[in-house]
């Protein structure tokens, strides 16, 4: 059993989460709920893999061994059924820096690039960053969650110069599990149009029960050369500080380009820490993921029935994936700027502002659930009390 309970001091650890917070909400005395980071201590298999790698005291180039990759094999395989040769995996530091790459190297300046808000705010980054052009396939709420508009992605395709889309599955912030009949009409519409299809599957291992991921790799065979992949450890283990992530792809001159810019850019190899540990979770990390996405999904449920039961004009809405929980503000009546001063200088906690992923997030908070229970109902209550003296 791992204890996900106990509360960890993070400051003066150079956390972005918290030494950064003065910055962002101009006061470091709040509770953080916002960086999409965990709370949680590395369990000590993850521990005694880093500190060992320390005790031999030598840190020269390291590169990826045959064993690196097998474990990465392995854990797709067993995890999501995903089914890849060593040639079709290469390392990346992080999966921004991928999406960067792949745009910089499959799309030319001008270029329209299909994002799906409201969305990860880097994905708009990234693409106005690069003198390239946001097309907004903009999710529509319906029933009581988020769907795709297809009718639009399809005259969003068709537009010559649209070139890629990247698509976030499983979806930050909302928190969805697109199921297999959906991502087949994505695959669909983006194979008919030529338009490339890169796919963020960092939250991958963190689903909740009645859902299960599907990667783009598994949706038809057909697309699979138009289809780039994304992912990480990072999430799951919570290893962001020790930049690793990878992309997947069929298309093997994709990926000879990819590779050689990243020879260029001097990015090719790993630093000691991130290859061990990456290599490590992967054989030894599925009891601790099995317990970890349990704990997130009582917090789940936990923040769900405490805010219906006690904090009016707040609607949480409950995910499918990912420990980032989505929160209707709307029914508080107050505007963008007034729902950012209930939360940050009246409540003193710290949320992504719905607003940042997009005019359609306008009204909302995004909220991160990874914490000990503890530091949740603390945060919840002070929600409460400043939702009480409105």
């Amino acid at each position: 059993m791992y204890n996900f309970d106990a509360v960890i001091d993070r400051k003066n650890t150079s956390s972005v989460k918290y030494e950064e917070m003065e910055l962002k909400f101009g006061s470091n005395d709040m509770l953080p709920f916002w960086v999409a980071d965990m709370d949680f201590k590395c369990p000590d298999f993850m521990i005694d893999c880093l500190v060992n790698r320390a005790n031999h005291g030598v840190f020269g180039y390291t590169k990826r061994m045959p064993e690196f990759y097998e474990a990465v094999i392995n854990w797709l395989k067993t995890r999501h059924d995903i089914s890849v040769k060593r040639e079709n995996i290469e390392y990346g530091p992080g999966v921004v820096f991928l999406l960067n790459m792949m745009i910089r190297k499959f799309t030319k300046p001008n270029d329209k690039i299909i994002i799906q808000r409201p969305v990860y705010y880097p994905f708009r980054a990234v693409v106005e960053g690069n003198n390239r052009v946001v097309s907004d396939n903009t999710l529509k709420f319906e029933n009581g969650k988020y769907v795709m508009d297809y009718e639009d992605l399809e005259k969003k395709a068709s537009d010559p110069e649209c070139t890629m889309m990247i698509l976030c599955s499983p979806h930050n912030p909302v928190g969805r599990v697109w199921t297999k009949e959906e991502l087949q009409r994505v695959g669909e519409i983006c194979f008919e149009n030529n338009v490339l299809l890169v796919s963020d599957e960092i939250h991958f291992d963190l689903v909740y029960k009645g859902s299960k991921h599907i990667s783009m790799m598994n949706v038809d065979e057909r697309f699979n050369k138009n289809i780039i992949v994304c992912t990480a450890p990072s999430k799951t283990f919570n290893i962001a500080g020790l930049h690793t992530a990878y992309c997947i792809m069929s298309d093997l001159e994709k990926m000879e380009a990819y590779r050689s810019e990243l020879g260029l850019l001097d990015l090719n190899r790993s630093n000691s820490f991130s290859r061990e540990i990456t290599q490590t979770v992967y054989e030894k990390g599925a009891e601790y993921v099995d317990e970890l996405v349990d704990y997130l999904e009582e917090n789940m449920n936990f923040v769900h029935d405490y805010i219906t039961e006690n904090i009016k004009g707040i609607i949480p809405y409950k995910m499918e994936a990912t420990y980032l929980m989505w929160l209707d503000c709307k029914g508080l009546g107050l505007d963008t700027e007034g729902i950012d001063d209930l939360f940050f200088n009246k409540a003193r906690i710290a949320l992504d502002s719905g607003h940042w992923f997009g005019d359609t997030g306008e009204g909302f908070m995004r909220i991160n659930i990874a914490c000990p229970k503890s530091v949740l109902k603390e945060g919840l209550e002070r929600l409460k009390n400043a939702v009480d003296e409105m």
